[in-house]
């Protein structure tokens, strides 16, 4: 399994666990280059590394910048829980 979170993460599994993945480049056959972020037990502790680590690697200087990565990061989570049919808990940020 690869499912593609974005233009530059994905989730991949094994037998025992999910891997987070960011795009490391393109080798010389044009293939993308994969940098694992982190190992979890499950897909839905994966998603929440993803919103974590989408957050701790942004250039955020205040609370608005938060609220609209976090409303963007929410509608890419919502568009994701539809294709998998399931709902996501509300985490809008008002302004």
């Amino acid at each position: 399994m690869k499912l593609k979170i974005n233009d530059d993460y994905v989730i991949r599994n094994s037998q025992f666990q999910y891997i987070l993945s960011k795009q490391n480049g393109v080798d010389k056959n044009g293939t993308e280059i994969f940098k694992d972020v982190g190992y979890y037990p499950s897909i839905d502790k994966a998603l929440q590394a993803f919103v974590d680590y989408q957050i701790k690697t942004s250039e955020i200087n205040s609370f608005e910048e938060l609220a609209s990565e976090l409303n963007a990061i929410r509608e890419l989570l919502v568009d994701i829980a539809s294709k998998l049919e399931i709902t996501i808990p509300s985490m809008e940020v008002s302004k």
